[in-house]
């Protein structure tokens, strides 16, 4: 018993670890980029992005979950991812105006930071709230009036909710996203995401939206059942086209090589 604790604790101090010295490599190297212009939150939640250029359209890509969890049952202390993919796609995006945003507490703490954050209320209305406002200044900062918003993992259920609410979105695209969590802490005999948001239960908010969800034909993180059981409650005729990527898993350096080709075939709206 005494040595499954240790190594619980050493698990848990080497992810911490580890997970600050990817927020402080980030954050170090896209401050060394003039381009890359850093934004903060303004809402409920610490959360950091940056963007560059200017253009009518800007896509903005959204992180995935993170360490949200330590172990299957303890939290993580740190939910900054030690893969950061979406920003690894925004990197690889050759669009005018680019924006990449870390989810709340990821790169950041703060007082507001707890794990329920990135656990059970990682798509919370806080959440939302502190995401839309990061979406806000990005498209203030290029001038943009439209944004296509871009989402990985779970970054893909924020990005769905976001475009839900809003009247500026000209495309919805997700990347091994999770669209419908009930389903997927179901089918993983997870603990239920209490009070997070659904977008599987605002899909028909977004049935006339054009949108593009990709995934991994060797994904067994978010499988075809999670996508089709959002994609169902659109309606006939909505502007949505599924794409599965074969040979890829869930997330990594492999999306970044695909995602320019992978970009180029999306329809991205006006």
């Amino acid at each position: 018993m005494k040595n499954t604790v240790m190594r619980t604790l050493w698990g848990m101090l080497f992810l911490l670890a580890l997970a600050g010295c990817v927020r402080s490599d980030v954050v170090a190297t896209m401050a060394s980029h003039a381009a890359w212009q850093r934004l903060d939150a303004a809402g409920p939640l610490p959360a950091v992005g940056w963007m560059r250029g200017q253009a009518d359209v800007i896509h903005i890509y959204i992180e995935g979950d993170g360490v949200a969890y330590a172990t299957p049952t303890r939290p993580s202390l740190d939910p900054t991812p030690i893969t950061p993919t979406a920003l690894l796609l925004a990197q690889r995006d050759n669009a005018p105006a680019v924006a990449y945003l870390g989810r709340p507490c990821q790169y950041v703490t703060g007082a507001a930071c707890s794990s329920r954050c990135w656990t059970t209320g990682r798509f919370s209305a806080a959440v939302l709230q502190t995401m839309t406002g990061l979406v806000d200044a990005a498209k203030a900062s290029a001038g943009a009036r439209r944004v296509v918003l871009i989402g990985f993992s779970g970054g893909g259920a924020v990005a769905t909710l976001l475009a839900a609410r809003r009247t500026d979105v000209a495309a919805l695209i997700t990347v091994c996203g999770n669209l419908d969590h009930a389903a997927w802490t179901a089918m993983h005999h997870v603990t239920p995401l209490y009070g997070s948001l659904n977008p599987a239960e605002y899909a028909a908010r977004l049935s006339s939206l054009p949108q593009t969800h990709f995934m991994g034909g060797a994904d067994t993180n978010v499988t075809r059942q999670i996508t089709d059981s959002f994609v169902s409650r659109l309606g006939p005729g909505a502007p949505v086209t599924v794409r599965v990527v074969p040979g890829l898993a869930h997330g990594g350096e492999a999306w970044a090589r695909a995602w320019p080709a992978l970009l180029a075939g999306v329809p991205l709206g006006r």
